[in-house]
């Protein structure tokens, strides 16, 4: 039996559990087990590996050796499969409240808090070198429309800040400024980086974490809307179309979160059973640069998630009204008024909120000026 015809195998096996189960759950699984089997077939844990033996090993196996290989597959999916959460809380950086896990987590804290600060000084000092560079041109100019027309010629020292700011902003399109033009580029990119940051006080340990945290903080913000409360109902309401695009992006974050905890497993057995033979203990890093790579694909991962969770949200705000019976605001102030109401209903404070009449249908229509 091939290597091919053993994935599919395991493939079809997922697919009777579920379509989320075979994608999540079966594939990691799978590279766990044929890595350990490599390991075996190698002998890397009788001594040092023989990588002439592989393949001689490996043809040795009858269908009774793939069927069990492929029965640890299924089993190691089955185990996964209810540690979802408790991995994505891992990589997101919810380790706890022991004394261990919060010097870790001041340290890692730390390490992002400093890397923002890093970030607004460098934004501080590229404005400033960009200024400098932008002044110069203006000088010259200034010189020059003094030397052909001194009366149309405009003193740069006359100018008030703000004035002066935007006369700098238009000189960067001019043939004479191409020397700010890598300056400005970089500070174009700063608030890009900034923005995977979130506040100081609500800074996570982990890129994930932060890149979560950011887009729950950011999320429904503007109609007055909290994430975490609402998404769980919208996800109940919304057309099938709208739940199909979450589900499909969370399982890329799901898939790449279980592929990176597996290659870790993976780099923590290599290591076990190479501890003892020198060089070949460099072979852990090939797992563990997977579960680098399948990291930052999990932090790509959650970014597009988020955004088709804050997408559904916009479009299905009124049905989530709609089901709650809450009254249709007249514009976005009095939405925001009244979802802080609703905001705190939902977490099981006393607030009162006007519910709409049901004798008036439920097809009314999306308010005027509403985004």
């Amino acid at each position: 039996m091939t290597a091919p015809s053993l994935t599919d195998a395991a493939l079809g096996t997922g697919s009777r559990i579920g379509r989320y189960f075979s994608l999540v759950s079966v594939l990691p699984a799978l590279f766990l087990s044929a890595w350990s089997v490599l390991l075996v077939a190698a002998r890397a844990w009788a001594g040092t590996p023989d990588l002439t033996k592989v393949g001689e090993n490996l043809s040795a196996l009858k269908l009774s050796g793939y069927a069990w290989i492929l029965l640890a597959t299924v089993l190691i999916a089955l185990f996964l499969h209810p540690l979802q959460l408790g991995m994505t809380r891992l990589l997101e950086g919810y380790w706890g409240s022991s004394r261990t896990a919060t010097v870790f987590l001041r340290l890692r804290i730390t390490r992002y808090r400093k890397k923002r600060l890093r970030l607004n000084r460098r934004r501080s000092r590229l404005r400033l070198k960009r200024e400098r560079v932008l002044r110069k041109v203006l000088i010259r100019q200034y010189l020059d429309d003094l030397a052909d027309d001194p009366s149309s010629a405009q003193d740069p020292l006359a100018l008030e800040s703000h004035e002066l700011q935007a006369r700098l902003e238009e000189l960067m399109p001019h043939d004479k400024a191409h020397a700010a033009s890598g300056t400005h580029a970089a500070l174009a990119a700063i608030p890009y980086q900034l923005a995977r940051y979130p506040s100081a006080h609500r800074m996570m340990p982990t890129r994930l974490g932060n890149a979560l945290r950011v887009a729950e903080d950011r999320i429904g913000r503007q109609y007055g809307l909290d994430a975490i409360l609402t998404a769980p109902h919208i996800a109940l309401i919304a057309p099938e179309s709208h739940t199909g695009q979450l589900q499909d992006t969370r399982q890329q974050m799901d898939t790449s979160i279980r592929l990176c905890v597996v290659a870790l497993l993976a780099a923590v057995e290599s290591a076990a059973a190479l501890m003892t033979d020198r060089w070949w203990l460099l072979a852990a890093l090939l797992p563990y640069s997977l579960a680098w790579i399948a990291y930052r694909a999990a932090v790509a991962a959650a970014d597009e998630y988020m955004t088709v969770v804050a997408t559904v949200l916009d479009l299905n705000r009124f049905r989530l009204y709609e089901e709650l019976k809450v009254k249709h605001p007249g514009d976005t102030d009095e939405e925001r008024q009244n979802n802080r109401k609703l905001m705190d209903l939902l977490r099981g404070r006393a607030a009162t909120l006007e519910y709409r009449d049901s004798s008036a249908g439920t097809n009314e229509p999306t308010p005027p000026g509403n985004p």
